[in-house]
């Protein structure tokens, strides 16, 4: 082999091994830029899935407290409502404390309760009612003291001072006690549904 040929073959050799390591070096480097690519990728994937998650949360969050504040609302509404009706029926207590019911429901609660005392007692009972008291006492030969108190809407309350009792017969729990048991049926009837909702 002359010169020639072992200069040419030389340089092919070393120009083949510079291409083998070129093209490992730049598969080597494609590697790399892969990896890092997909790392890239992989963690911009997670930083977007965290940030929509975070707000699937937030917007869930505003969504039970406006749902809170939607049956706040609604029971404030609710319960004005009602309330307006209660209201109505006191405006309007006069129908039963004007009836011939009523009269005999004083004086049977006056005839139980005074008559068989053994102590002193006083009645209260609202201004348009005492007239009513008095005669039921004096018609009945019983004795007890009639105090006024325009807080009433009617009835009465005994007052025993001897021992501290007091027995309430006020239109005013009457009235609360029977509208608290029927309020679920007004507020049906006024808003339609199973207990008003």
């Amino acid at each position: 082999m002359e010169l020639n040929d072992l200069l040419d073959y030389a340089i092919k050799k070393v120009m083949e091994d510079i291409r083998e390591n070129l093209e490992q070096a730049l598969a080597e480097a494609n590697k790399i830029i892969e990896n890092k690519y997909s790392d890239i990728l992989s963690d911009y994937d997670k930083k977007i899935r965290d940030l929509i998650s975070k707000r699937r949360e937030q917007i869930e969050g505003e969504k039970a407290k406006l749902d809170v504040e939607n049956k706040r609302a609604i029971l404030n509404e609710e319960n004005y409502w009602l309330q307006k009706v209660y209201d109505e029926v006191v405006k309007n207590i006069n129908v039963v404390t004007s009836s011939k019911e009523y009269a005999e429901g004083l004086q049977s609660i006056i005839k139980k309760e005074i008559s068989s005392s053994t102590t002193k007692a006083k009645i209260i009972c609202n201004k348009s009612d005492e007239e009513l008291v008095k005669k039921i006492l004096k018609d009945n030969k019983l004795s007890a003291d009639v105090e006024e108190d325009n807080s009433l809407l009617g009835g009465i309350k005994i007052y025993y001072p001897d021992v501290g009792l007091v027995r309430d017969y006020s239109l005013n729990l009457i009235l609360s006690q029977v509208f608290e048991s029927v309020k679920p049926k007004v507020a049906e009837i006024l808003f339609g549904g199973e207990n008003g909702r």
